[in-house]
């Protein structure tokens, strides 16, 4: 689960599972990121998900970028100014944290590895430009690791706010990893079986093919999700989704 506060104390954002909370957490050792995000092979579910339970905080972001009145309310709400996104990193890695990156913790969730001392994961949503400009530094310069969820639809044609392909690439080469938001950003639950899959097939198959590996992590937009959207997501192919709920508590049977 994931968690949405960005201008008190932190974003926190949710795993797989359940929900995360505004802890927030970077490697106990700082080595630096070697760049390109190593991708493996394809990662399939069991048919049934082990009884297991982990504690992970996942905080949530969006736009990193000074605040400013002339944007909507609903933007400001989602902006962090950038030097207090650099101040909560550094407040990560100087209490110990380590982020994590999906495929380690779905070897935790699913096959019981360990993610060490005070794991973390950090995540954007939407595909905003300026997480490359801003954030991606950051990051880079702590060795931190991190997932940016974005709307392919919004990637596909040109707008100013949102990464192109190109830096979408480029944030891979800085260690960020690249998950689905979906084709465009609509509440799940309140679609056709036919619409819900189109969302969630056409959006994975889209970044597969302009980024050349497989993607199997998912953002539910608003956090919406029941059964149904669920199955659908499993059978779209994805391994790991993230919502809103609020914790820090992690279980695979919470998860796709």
């Amino acid at each position: 689960s994931r968690q949405d506060d960005p201008r008190t104390g932190g974003p926190d954002e949710l795993t797989p599972s359940t929900a995360a909370d505004a802890n927030r957490s970077t490697a106990p050792e700082h080595r630096p990121s070697s760049g390109r995000v190593r991708q493996g092979a394809m990662l399939r579910l069991r048919t049934q998900q082990p009884a297991r339970h982990l504690v992970l905080p996942i905080l949530m972001y969006h736009r990193i970028d000074v605040p400013s009145d002339r944007l909507p309310e609903i933007t400001r709400r989602l902006t962090v100014d950038p030097l207090d996104f650099e101040r909560q990193m550094r407040w990560l890695a100087r209490h110990g944290y380590r982020t994590v990156t999906q495929r380690e913790v779905f070897a935790a969730l699913i096959d019981g590895r360990s993610l060490g001392a005070k794991p973390v994961l950090i995540t954007f949503d939407d595909g905003y430009r300026n997480v490359l400009g801003k954030a991606a530094p950051v990051l880079r310069h702590l060795g931190f690791h991190a997932t940016a969820y974005v709307i392919t639809g919004r990637i596909s044609r040109p707008d100013p706010s949102f990464l192109t392909w190109a830096q979408l690439r480029a944030l891979e080469r800085l260690g960020i990893e690249i998950g689905s938001h979906t084709v465009s950003h609509v509440d799940l639950t309140a679609l056709s079986d036919d619409m819900l899959a189109r969302e969630l097939r056409a959006s994975r198959r889209v970044l597969e093919r302009e980024l050349g590996h497989t993607v199997q992590w998912l953002a539910y937009p608003y956090g919406a999700h029941d059964q149904r959207v669920v199955r659908a997501a499993r059978r779209a192919g994805y391994v790991l989704a993230v919502t809103t709920v609020r914790g820090v508590s992690q279980q695979p049977s919470q998860t796709l």
